[in-house]
């Protein structure tokens, strides 16, 4: 049975597998251990903006000059290798303090109220609630606005504040401690909760029950350790977004995740180079079963890191991602091992390739190439917003119960992605484009990606996303190899290989790019259900725009004599080429 397996390509498939086997625990994600950290929604979509642009610089760039030092293995294994340090390294970047705008009032006894428009979360008041049975009484630095009347006060507490007076207290003074809060007397109330304060410690060490005489008021701003009541800060009218830009987390994150993806971009690229030379030009349709093995690795172990971060989350009010990291840098060490075995063929002599401006200048030249790329920027922009805020959204859904098996839902949400929807339209899309043409295709994955936007808008339980995920096949799974397969039918003799490039750096750099900065504003501003609202009325108007355009050419061309625009390219070649493309961009 075993006297048919190619033993030359088992280090090829098996690379496929552990690669994604350990970038599929961690890559999907990474935008929700972003939001844990604290960062918004604007913020994590200017990041995943940056992303896909410094993958295809990356691209050219590092294969360039792998190729020029005829050092491809020595790339591949040193990008490998940097991959799996950039990735691990997120796993220490710690939280960041969520500071926030709030009021102290003491008459009596002291308290910190806190106070959100919108009301807050009942998840997030069942967190404040909870935790203090379990929890020993958090702290919160305040630093608050200084008055002759604060310091009349304070005098009680600290004799250091006995000498101030209204003369000598400046403009913007102000007086900092550290509050204990007294879990057990919290006051949750629709729009606004008073925390109790039970201590103040100031800066020299010496710790104070708060007590008032008369009323005392002003306002502070407040950063404070515990989950629940970080999240409670976050929620609240005065959250302060500004302030997260500047932390060092923040930067580690953006830097991290450019490094990881740079990696990610070169050692896919190098990989499927290096696999096309071991299949050789007669064996080229057989990329497809090598890349297989990419796509099972993704889907098991992308199912499989959800539960195991639910199982090893519980009692937390955080999820604890420690188990994803660590099984990816399992899969890397094993992965640069295996890749350390490739070994690549003499390289074939080629004919010197045509100038790549000379390509551009011809492709450009044609109007259908533009209609074309209107359509890939629209798809684009959809994938984006799948791939970086679909679980975002599952997670602002999630009640206080749907919470514990919150991964485990996004597991599963990779899995159905993976193998019952991408896989078999992969497969069967040069089928259905023989069928139906690629003009056709294209106007039906924009309407079933704005099919898919209006169900998560309108859907209030996440786990009903799960059958819902059917339709990544006919939306993303069709979008791929059609992209490529029609682009490879309307570009002039000599030009595919420019196109394919342009095809790429049309769909990631604007599509994805542009959608994904968008949509996490959107979120931010007005909430999940509105983003994806927005986007299924969006890629509306967009789809109607394609239609207009492609009835214009459809009119030049018969005019001209000749119309080819919804004819067909067999797209067998180009699916192979492409199976799993998301895994490879994620």
């Amino acid at each position: 049975m075993f006297d048919n397996i190619d033993k030359n390509l088992l280090s090829i498939k098996a690379h496929y597998f552990l690669f994604n086997a350990a970038t599929g625990p961690v890559l999907p994600f990474l935008p929700t251990i972003a939001k844990q950290l604290g960062f918004s929604g604007i913020l994590v979509g200017t990041i995943y903006t940056i992303l896909p642009i410094s993958g295809l610089i990356a691209k050219p760039l590092f294969g360039g000059l792998a190729d020029k030092f005829n050092l491809p293995k020595t790339f591949f294994l040193i990008f490998q290798a940097l991959l799996a340090i950039s990735l691990f390294s997120i796993y220490f970047i710690p939280q960041s303090k969520t500071s926030a705008n709030i009021t102290l009032t003491c008459e009596g006894d002291l308290f910190l109220e806190v106070c959100s428009k919108k009301g807050f979360s009942d998840e997030i008041m069942h967190a404040v609630i909870a935790t203090a049975e379990t929890t020993d009484n958090p702290t919160c630095q305040l630093s608050c606005k200084a008055s002759q009347r604060a310091y009349e006060e304070l005098c009680l507490w600290n004799p250091l504040y006995c000498s101030m007076n209204s003369s000598n207290i400046f403009l913007n003074e102000t007086f900092d401690f550290v509050a204990t809060i007294n879990m057990y007397k919290d006051l949750p109330e629709k729009n606004c909760t008073n925390l109790r304060v039970s201590n103040v410690t100031f800066s020299y060490g010496n710790t104070h029950p708060p007590a008032c005489r008369k009323l005392l008021k002003t306002s502070c701003i407040a950063s404070c350790q515990h989950p629940a009541l970080n999240e409670l800060l976050h929620e609240s009218d005065n959250y302060n977004v500004s302030a997260t830009v500047l932390t060092y987390q923040f930067h580690i994150f953006l830097w991290a995740s450019i490094v990881s993806w740079i990696c990610m971009a070169v050692v896919v690229s190098i990989a499927d180079s290096i696999c096309f030379n071991l299949l050789g030009n007669e064996r080229r349709n057989d990329y497809g079963k090598q890349k297989m093995w990419g796509s099972i690795g993704f889907g098991i172990f992308g199912i499989s890191a959800g539960y195991l971060v639910d199982i090893f989350s519980e009692g937390q009010i955080q999820k604890d991602y420690t188990c994803i990291f660590f099984i990816m840098l399992v899969f890397m060490i094993l992965d640069i091992i295996m890749s350390a075995r490739l070994r690549k063929k003499n390289p074939e002599c080629s004919e010197e390739e045509p100038s790549m401006l000379r390509e551009l200048l011809t492709v450009t030249k044609e109007a259908n190439i533009w209609v074309f790329g209107w359509w890939c920027i629209g798809a684009g922009m959809c994938t984006g917003v799948i791939w970086n805020f679909l679980f975002w959204h599952t997670e602002n859904l999630a009640t206080i119960t749907q919470t514990k098996w919150l991964k485990t839902l996004q597991g599963l949400l990779i899995g159905i992605q993976c193998f019952l929807a991408e896989l078999p339209f992969n497969f069967l899309s040069g089928s259905i484009l023989k069928k139906l043409g690629h003009i056709n295709i294209m106007s039906l994955v924009l309407l079933i990606y704005s099919i898919r936007f209006m169900g998560y808008s309108v859907i209030s339980n996440p786990w009903l996303f799960l059958p819902l995920e059917i339709l990544h096949g006919p939306s993303y799974g069709l979008c791929w190899p059609t992209m490529v397969s029609y682009g490879d039918k309307v570009t002039p003799p000599g030009t595919q290989a420019t196109i394919q490039g342009l095809i790429g750096a049309i769909f990631e750099g604007i599509g994805v790019s542009s959608g994904t900065l968008l949509c996490g504003w959107i979120m931010d501003v007005y909430g999940g259900v509105i983003a994806f609202r927005v986007f299924s009325v969006g890629v509306l108007v967009w789809l109607s725009i394609f239609w207009l355009m492609q009835l214009l050419l459809r009119k030049i061309y018969t005019t001209q004599g000749h119309n080819h625009l919804a004819s067909y390219a067999n797209p067998d070649d180009a699916i192979l080429m492409t199976i799993s493309q998301e895994l490879q961009t994620y």
